[in-house]
């Protein structure tokens, strides 16, 4: 029995040492000195600071930055750990929505998406990545159409010809790797890093960072964690159609700031159609109003919870009058 048994476990003890220690070992060893970028998480630095990776999509909101894919990633309710609230590129909660054709939560959610940029570009037909979630919800290509479509929105934002930001897509495109194996495709935070030099923001406003789940945002394993404490470009706040959310009715004395933790401003709505979007279809003016004015509370907490069809719902009554 011995005679059988003791090359078994011999065998069994060179393999793993061979599969489970030294060829990972060598493999490590190896693409870190062929690939080093790649092996460390294909990094992006600026002014010698980590601010992301081309692998994990960043939650550019301001109308100056091209937008990536709607990210369905989620994290824990800070308020009830038993609930979950969005935090869109969460690398550490990565996943789709897993929402079916017929699920009525994804048709209403892709028809919200497809009026607002309807709103925003009424003349070219909508891409379908901008509307869809991808599987991993970490997606950081857009498809070139999908970059072409946002660019009437970011030229307008930055007070630049459109000719311009057409010419800096195309030089931020990649082709199918070795001209067969993949789809044409658009970095985005690649694509607004070109935009921020050639377009550089003389001052920047307060910013709509992603959701406090960037500090979990993370490379491949192999990769050092990617703790982009400031994103970049950060995403600016489009200016609101009112006023920035300050408090409504300030008292005329200042009081003492008290001790507690203050909870969330009461929540601010427009007071009227934007100037901005005066002279479109009420039904785009009421939408882009409301959107300018729910991204200008978002910045100051000035929604009062509301997640965004409740505060359109609201906010076109009251327009409505």
């Amino acid at each position: 029995m011995m005679k059988h048994l003791l090359p078994a476990v011999l065998l069994t003890i060179l393999m793993t040492v061979l599969t489970g220690i030294v060829y990972p070992l060598a493999m490590t060893g190896l693409a870190g000195y062929l690939f080093p970028h790649q092996a460390n998480g294909s990094l992006i630095e600026r002014d010698g600071k980590i601010i992301g990776s081309e692998l994990i999509g960043q939650n550019f909101t301001s109308e100056r930055y091209f937008h990536g894919r709607p990210s369905a990633t989620s994290a824990a309710d800070p308020n009830d750990p038993a609930k979950t609230v969005p935090a869109p590129y969460n690398a550490s909660n990565s996943g789709g929505s897993n929402l079916g054709p017929t699920s009525k939560a994804l048709i209403d959610r892709v028809k919200e998406a497809a009026a607002m940029l309807a709103a925003e570009n009424p003349s070219a037909k909508i891409p379908v990545d901008l509307v869809t979630t991808s599987a991993s919800g970490l997606d950081p290509d857009i498809t070139p159409a999908a970059a072409l479509f946002q660019v009437p929105r970011v030229a307008k934002a930055r007070g630049i010809s459109e000719e311009q930001l057409n010419r800096l897509v195309g030089d931020n495109t990649t082709g199918r790797f070795l001209g067969v194996l993949g789809e044409p495709h658009v970095n985005v935070l690649k694509l607004n890093l070109a935009v921020d030099k050639a377009f550089p923001v003389q001052e920047s406003s307060a910013s709509e960072e992603p959701p406090p789940t960037a500090e979990t945002a993370a490379a491949p394993s192999s990769a050092p964690a990617v703790a982009a404490p400031e994103p970049a470009p950060e995403p600016e706040s489009s200016a609101p159609p009112v006023a920035a959310a300050p408090p409504v009715n300030p008292p005329a004395k200042q009081l003492p700031a008290s001790p507690t933790v203050a909870g969330p401003a009461p929540v601010i709505f427009p007071s009227g159609i934007s100037p901005a979007h005066a002279r479109e279809k009420p039904a785009a003016a009421f939408l882009k109003t409301c959107s300018d004015q729910f991204r200008a509370n978002a910045a100051a907490n000035a929604n009062g919870g509301l997640k965004w069809q409740a505060y359109l719902k609201a906010c076109k009554k009251r327009l409505k009058g």
